[in-house]
């Protein structure tokens, strides 16, 4: 064979080589682009289930806002789930998991750190028991929602495209799930580990009584208290009171550079006297940043429950989920929320019983102490147990400066610190209700 045959066949082979090479890269597309289309939500057509007791319509504005029109709440609440899972389950299954601590299960090993800071609250537990405690009405709705959670995540003819990179299979929706996720609002809008009052911890122990109550101060002139008299700031050290390089070294364990981050938020309420006769209410409800966003627009219609013949016809930003619509209005009211960075969260010492390490001193005499081993499940490794020790008060989650365990009261460990009441307001007539 001279050369030129020799090129032509090599010219060839590689041509072919070539070929297939595009047609595997096409191929993959191709099913990429596939199994994306098939995870996306259904937008059109019409859907059977045996859970609904009357027909509800889903529609969608040009911007996507959903409108659900039914004969009842609870088949309203189950569209809305239904939607929700379409549009929004992988963020809705960060939420739970980010609450209850398994986030390791879809993420892996590097999500580990995350897993025990939340677990350590044992919010799968307490769910549970908030859901025990629940009216018949609440149970119901969050049944309901469920419900339609579970339908629109079985109707999508692909998984949600997040869960073919993670190599995962998304879990049903369970009860305790819709609890999880307003529990992921507390650690949102709580620092769950109290850092504040570790900090001022701190700074009792290191400095002189001037300086901690000049720096600790609540509030002064500029602020203005719902009750009570005016605020003052402290009088500033005197110079000669202030020595940071006399500062114990080891109490500077653990401190971190401030983050510039200053506490607060915004709400706004305007008479009626001072505009064209309706009130206006504003509420600055940002959150971090995230794609998509953590609110989900909606518009809901359906028979008032208390009016016989007239309409309930509630918009805003609903929570995916959960089935309630957390900002917004009914016609006759508005309503809407920001974080008021209230003290929700307390650390307690907890004193050993001198006669047993294993149990601690109360107002009401001396209990033990409550141990729990969770096991937190990991991607691709074996699962990893934590044990947790709890008091009346709360977990054990840190150490005071001269060693003493300290447990977290908090507000979102409580019976009742999650509900449903907020739905009462959707059929509110004045502000009054």
């Amino acid at each position: 064979m001279n050369a030129g045959n020799r090129n032509r066949t090599l010219l060839r082979t590689l041509s072919r080589l070539a070929l297939v090479v595009v047609l595997v890269v096409v191929a993959v597309l191709a099913g990429g682009w596939l199994a994306l289309r098939g995870s996306l939500p259904q937008l059109d057509g019409m859907i059977r289930s045996s859970a609904l007791t009357a027909d509800v319509s889903v529609q969608r504005d040009a911007l996507g806002t959903v409108t659900v029109t039914g004969r009842n709440r609870d088949d309203v609440t189950w569209a809305l789930g239904f939607v929700h899972a379409q549009e929004r389950f992988f963020e809705m299954d960060l939420m739970r998991r980010s609450a209850a601590g398994e986030l390791a299960e879809l993420f892996g090993k590097a999500a580990l750190p995350i897993d025990r800071r939340a677990r350590a609250h044992r919010m799968r537990a307490r769910a549970e028991a908030s859901l025990a405690l629940a009216t018949a009405q609440e149970r119901q709705s969050v049944e309901r929602y469920r419900d339609g959670v579970n339908a629109g995540l079985a109707a999508l003819k692909v998984r949600p495209f997040p869960y073919l990179l993670t190599g995962t299979t998304p879990r049903p929706w369970s009860s305790e799930d819709t609890v999880l996720v307003v529990d992921a609002m507390y650690f949102s809008l709580n620092d769950a580990g109290n850092r504040r009052e570790l900090a001022f911890s701190t700074m009792k122990a290191a400095l002189p009584d001037s300086a901690w109550r000049f720096l600790s101060a609540t509030g002064g002139p500029w602020d203005a208290p719902l009750s009570g008299p005016p605020m003052r700031w402290p009088d500033p050290p005197p110079p000669g009171d202030l020595d940071l390089r006399a500062i114990d070294a080891s109490l500077l364990r653990g401190t971190d550079a401030s983050s510039g981050n200053v506490p607060g938020s915004n709400s706004f309420a305007v008479g009626g006297g001072l505009t064209g006769g309706a009130g206006m209410i504003a509420n600055d409800m940002h959150l971090e940043l995230r794609v998509p966003d953590i609110w989900f627009r909606a518009r809901l219609i359906f028979p008032n429950p208390r009016r016989a013949g007239e309409t309930t016809d509630v918009s805003g930003a609903s929570l995916p989920g959960t089935p309630a619509i957390i900002a917004g209005s009914n016609r006759a009211i508005a309503w809407g929320f920001t974080n008021s960075y209230a003290d929700l969260t307390d650390w307690v010492r907890v004193i050993a019983d001198p006669a047993d390490p294993k149990r601690y001193r109360t107002a009401d005499g001396s209990e033990p102490i409550s141990t729990y081993t969770e096991s937190i499940r990991v991607k691709g490794e074996p699962a990893e147990p934590l044990e947790i020790r709890e008091t009346r008060w709360g977990p054990i989650l840190a150490d005071d400066v001269d060693g003493t365990p300290l447990a977290l009261a908090w507000t979102a460990h409580r019976e009742g610190a999650v509900n449903l009441d907020l739905m009462r307001l959707e059929t509110a007539e004045t502000a009054d209700e």
